[in-house]
């Protein structure tokens, strides 16, 4: 799935949380596809993270950009 389709689904499922009141192993399948999908869009917001990083910084290494930052 893309990251824009991973949000739409843990809406999805944050709704269903709100409007019903899933029974126990349904609340649990539904947490258990939650916390994936979060850690998909947390690896995915990460990877971009590093690569407007390395596109910004000129051909400076990741952490000589992190060091900068610190700094300045």
């Amino acid at each position: 799935m893309s990251f824009s389709g991973d949000m739409e689904r843990l809406q999805r499922i944050i709704d269903e949380f709100e409007k019903n009141d899933p029974d126990m192993e349904n609340s649990l399948a539904l947490f258990e596809e939650g916390v994936k999908l979060i850690r998909d869009c947390r690896e995915y917001l990460e990877n971009a993270r590093r690569k407007v990083t390395m596109l910004a910084s000129d051909g400076e290494t990741e952490e000589d950009f992190d060091d900068g930052a610190r700094q300045g």
